[in-house]
């Protein structure tokens, strides 16, 4: 903790006023010992946080803080414009509807609209799921080159959640396939028992960068209804694309 309270004291040193600080000066803005300034400051730059002008020896904000904040204002972007269509899922529907990114082997909740059903699905924005066995995950999965999903595969523990999670990786590699063929990847069960969940993918730039899904009870998702909401988040998926375009 001490380690990450000196970076994030560090970090803060700068600001639109001051971009550029010397050694010294980060030393006496931080009160830290220099040694241990100078050290940190040096693995902030390996790590592109921090970046050194040769020149003068100053260091100032890195390219990686940049491209973090890019991502959170993407993200900011992307709430923002897909929520309506979320909301028009969510009363076609009635069931819960949830937007994740992936970061890593894993999906990052970001947003999600509750079913007002008394059985329906609980949703945790910031919460984490698996990538191989959520239709969020394989919505997205599924889009990535043979390459990256190849890495990605590669470094996953494709263990068993229920009885229906697919961990073979020959397996998973043709569903991925009939996913980027229909467009729809469906979780029958395979992260949580009870639940089925059907995925959209989201693209910006021919890239995908997001998905969104809806998720309800064994009861109420029919052969029916999973054919009818397929053809819904299509469309929403679809409408969210474009106005990101």
């Amino acid at each position: 903790m001490q380690s990450v309270e000196r970076i994030i004291k560090i970090i803060d040193c700068f600001s639109i006023e001051e971009t550029q600080l010397s050694l010294s000066e980060i030393t006496k803005k931080t009160s830290l010992p220099k040694p241990s300034v100078y050290r940190i400051c040096e693995a902030l730059c390996e790590e592109h946080i921090l970046n050194k002008d040769p020149s003068t020896l100053k260091y100032r904000i890195g390219i990686k803080l940049f491209e973090l904040g890019s991502m959170f204002l993407r993200s900011l972007e992307l709430r923002k414009i897909a929520f309506p269509e979320m909301e028009k899922l969510q009363e076609l529907t009635g069931e819960s509807i949830h937007m994740g990114i992936i970061e890593g082997n894993e999906v990052i909740s970001i947003e999600g609209i509750e079913s007002n059903k008394s059985l329906h699905i609980k949703l945790w924005v910031g919460k984490r799921s698996p990538i191989y066995c959520t239709s969020v995950g394989k919505a997205i999965l599924a889009f990535h080159t043979d390459k990256e999903i190849e890495n990605i595969i590669s470094n996953i523990d494709l263990k068993p959640y229920t009885k229906n999670t697919i961990t073979d990786k020959e397996k998973l590699l043709m569903e991925l396939k009939s996913i980027r063929k229909n467009m729809i990847a469906i979780d029958y069960q395979e992260h949580e028992e009870g639940i089925i969940c059907i995925g959209a993918p989201i693209f910006e730039n021919k890239r995908v960068i997001a998905s969104i899904s809806i998720s309800g009870p064994v009861i109420r998702m029919t052969d029916e209804n999973i054919e009818k909401y397929g053809e819904n988040i299509l469309e929403a998926v679809n409408n969210v694309t474009k106005k990101l375009s």
